[in-house]
């Protein structure tokens, strides 16, 4: 059995020009040592020629052994195949998926010679760009499958990966807000590859990737048009086109783009002191191209800083006509728009990121933004591939610490130990100014005919009652529930703590966020039924579905904690009780409730000595309906009130949790 301690994460950077690859390891669940030693930066992975990259190349030769990197183009024994610079989402052509599934087996196959994975469980993490789309994600997952074990292959995003190293090199910015690690600036970081170019946004601190980019914006159409450039100012030109074209076994010009390719890197290496100080100051070399005659052209490739500028200034088919330059300064303006405003960092990340020009155009279209250059920028990827492996070996035991957590009792002890004091405080501000505020101005329409019968006058109450808590400026609730969750909060924490300490996090990082009002529609409704003496019927007063308040008050859930189980019959009898038939209202009430009564009958007792006596029984009223309140509150549903407010905390703290998954390293 693999030892589960002892993970080994490989991070492979299969780009179309070149590929990387790291390692590292991963502390695994409760592994708390491993945590403390393992959190190295990963290592590159050197697999043969003069550059720590790999080109990505391979060849077959006649007795099926297969060749990689520049050995591919190398080969002194008798080739049936070569195929250079392949990646690409089309992996339903041959062209494509046979090279790719050759070259990724043999990187595979290498690194696992090399004995850097000889212990503990492997997974390879293989980055995309984001540009791709699920189907042809899902087809490159397929196909790296079939070279490794399924369970050990995990896919990301290459833009997301340029985001994890970014936060471990510590190219962007930190601060102390949420952890130590958190990303808080406003932040575009451009990933720039041989055959792609990706965008990741980190806006407002929160850390995710807003993932787009271009899929044909990569740096090999330079190194085309370097090649084109040197063919066309030779006079063998036609001859040497002639003789690419009819190249069958070996891809003869992709190898030449290559050579391009080094010779561009060369060139953006130079100080641009030197160019001022000498202006034809150029890199060159001489290559050679085989005829089906057996004659040898040399090929001179030489660039300038002239000859530099006419080819980025040179229009691509494959960017619509727009040349290179004005392809990325159209991408890099809308990834910019993209974020929603002003941007604080350039980070820029790719082998390509050296590029001079791609610097200067990020200063120039976000002149107040800080550009930076990732340290090794070629790596950046492979790096950031090996970050988010280990990440997610870390995460998967975070969660389920987590979960843990939720399936014990400790949020419903803590909600019902302190829900008295919300349910009392609930029911007293429901109870609270109803004689004043909708009792007596409903008798006193009622009594001047302006609402015409009791049972009007009853609804009038009860609509007003409604109006007051279906709305999101029930400010006296809202305080209460923010008050409650305030003193909750703290208690919480301490238990959350445990679990952030054991990964590493801030003691804080799970911690609920402030309680705030979203602002959404609050609803709250009231039956219409009715009954006939607050103080006899007490018990069947105001089931109150105060939900939205709550639900929205908590975390604008929109969820209802408390439904309306029972009628809320907000009694008046003020008709029977004052003219002293207690002993015939009810039979009485069911009688004139909907009868439209004589201005005389109405008028028995002055107005100001019926309200006097309405005024002098609130506060018994009152006190009586809040204390009922609270005991339905705390009832209702046999206790669907602290079940209700206990999931959405617990919903809450799964989202807060899937939020600090990003600050794991």
């Amino acid at each position: 059995m693999a030892d589960d301690t002892n993970i080994t994460i490989i991070g492979f950077d299969l780009g179309h020009g070149d590929t990387a690859v790291t390692k590292v390891h991963a502390g695994t669940r409760r592994d708390s040592a491993s945590l403390g030693d393992r959190n190295a930066p990963p290592e590159i992975v050197e697999l043969g020629g003069d550059r720590k990259q790999l080109v990505t190349s391979v060849t077959v030769t006649a007795d099926g052994k297969v060749l990689m990197g520049e050995a591919a183009f190398e080969a002194s024994e008798e080739v049936s195949e070569t195929f250079v610079a392949f990646k690409s989402p089309y992996l339903d052509r041959e062209e494509v998926r046979r090279p790719l599934e050759l070259f990724a087996r043999r990187v595979v196959e290498e690194v696992r010679e090399s004995r850097l994975t000889e212990s503990g469980r492997v997974r390879w993490i293989f980055g995309h760009p984001s540009g791709w789309d699920a189907e042809q994600v899902a087809g490159y997952r397929d196909l790296l499958a079939g070279v490794c074990a399924p369970d050990e292959v995990g896919l990301v995003p290459e833009s997301r990966a340029a985001l994890l190293y970014a936060r471990d090199a510590g190219d962007v910015p930190e601060s102390g807000a949420l952890t130590s690690t958190s990303l808080t600036a406003a932040t575009l970081i451009v990933d720039i590859g041989s055959s792609t170019t990706d965008y990741t946004s980190i806006v407002h601190g929160t850390g995710r990737p807003a993932d787009h980019g271009n899929v044909v914006l990569g740096a090999h159409l330079i190194d085309k048009a370097i090649l084109e450039l040197a063919i066309g100012r030779s006079a063998d030109a036609e001859q040497m086109r002639t003789a690419l074209a009819a190249q069958t076994s070996r891809s003869a010009r992709q190898v030449l783009e290559i050579t391009c390719r080094k010779l561009k890197e060369k060139f953006f290496s130079i100080n641009p002191q030197r160019f001022a100080n000498n202006p034809n100051t150029s890199v060159r070399t001489t290559e050679e191209i085989f005829t089906r005659d057996g004659d040898v052209l040399e090929l001179r490739i030489r660039i300038d800083r002239n000859d530099m500028a006419q080819i980025l200034a040179t229009p691509q088919p494959a960017l619509g006509g727009l040349s290179w330059q004005s392809a990325y300064r159209r991408d890099l303006g809308a990834a910019l728009a993209h974020t929603g405003g002003e941007v604080d960092m350039i980070l820029l990340t790719g082998g390509p990121s050296r590029m001079r020009f791609v610097q200067e155009t990020a200063r120039e279209l976000a002149p107040d933004a800080q550009v930076m250059l990732g340290t090794e920028p070629e790596f950046a990827i492979a790096r950031g591939l090996a970050l988010a492996g280990r990440m997610d070996e870390r995460t998967r035991g975070f969660r389920e610490d987590v979960e843990e957590f939720l399936a014990t009792d400790t949020v419903s002890d803590l909600v019902n130990e302190r829900l008295p004091q919300l349910t009392e405080a609930m029911g007293a501000a429901v109870a609270a100014g109803l004689t004043e505020n909708h009792v007596i101005p409903a008798f006193t329409a009622w009594r001047r005919r302006d609402i015409v019968t009791i049972d009007g006058m009853r609804n009038r109450i009860i609509s007003g009652v409604n109006a007051e808590l279906d709305s999101t400026d029930n400010a006296v609730l809202n305080g209460i529930v923010t008050a409650w969750m305030a003193e909750l909060r703290p208690e919480l924490a301490q238990h959350t703590a445990v679990i952030c300490r054991r990964w590493n996090l801030e003691p804080t990082a799970l911690s609920l966020p402030d309680v705030t009002v979203s602002g959404e529609k609050m609803t709250a409704q009231v039956s219409t039924s009715v009954a006939t003496d607050v103080l006899d019927n007490i018990s069947t007063l105001v089931n109150v579905a105060i939900s939205g308040v709550v639900a929205t008050a908590l975390f604008g859930a929109g969820s209802a904690i408390i439904m309306a189980t029972g009628p809320f019959a907000v009694l008046f009898a003020a008709a029977a009780i004052f003219v002293g038939l207690s002993t015939a209202k009810d039979k009485i009430m069911e009688e004139i409730g909907d009868k439209d009564l004589p201005m005389a009958a109405r008028k028995i007792r002055s107005e100001a000595s019926m309200i006097r006596k309405l005024r002098e029984q609130a506060a018994v009223q009152e006190a009586a309906l809040a204390s009922e309140l609270a005991s339905q509150f705390r009832s209702d549903g046999s206790g669907r009130l602290a079940r209700e407010i206990t999931a959405s905390i617990e919903k809450q703290l799964t989202s807060v949790a899937a939020e600090v998954e990003l600050l794991i390293a």
